[in-house]
């Protein structure tokens, strides 16, 4: 098994949303923009790996990923997925993406990188609406994990 060190992978993610905020804002391709990240410079301070996993990982299964956070979005709220700003976007995005490719990575992890993203790149209250969000998507996309969590807390009760 690979060793994850948590500082790598948050500093994958962090560049990765960036990435995906640069996609969205420019449609430029895939390889001309993880180049801009994976220079010497940023690659000592992230898991390279994983930083293309998740990155094209969003790019590839884009439309999947806008299908179901679309579906979550629309029940909530009265804007649909494009109305969100491209910062909470990409967040989500790379949040849904993990969720339901990176099974390696806990969902409370997922969701709070995902929050601390917010927190530093979004709007002053964005962090409470993709932690919303992400928490809405929880029990489809990681059915064994949510129950789990539901029992743990059933049992603390």
């Amino acid at each position: 098994m690979q060793n994850i060190n948590p500082r790598k992978r948050r500093m994958s993610r962090r560049f990765a949303m960036q990435a995906i905020y640069q996609w969205l804002l420019t449609g430029n391709e895939l390889n001309y923009i993880s180049r801009q990240f994976t220079v010497d410079e940023y690659a000592r301070q992230m898991d390279v790996e994983f930083f293309h996993k998740i990155l094209s990982g969003v790019l590839e299964h884009y439309a999947k990923l806008c299908d179901i956070l679309s579906g979550v979005i629309a029940k909530d709220s009265d804007r649909s997925l494009e109305q969100v700003d491209p910062i909470e976007r990409s967040i989500l995005l790379l949040g849904t993406y993990e969720f339901a490719h990176c099974y390696e990575s806990p969902y409370r992890v997922v969701i709070n990188e995902a929050v601390e993203l917010a927190k530093i790149y979004g709007a002053e209250e964005s962090f409470k609406y993709i932690n919303a969000v992400l928490d809405k998507l929880m029990p489809s996309l990681r059915p064994v994990e949510w129950r789990s969590s539901q029992t743990r807390a059933d049992k603390s009760e």
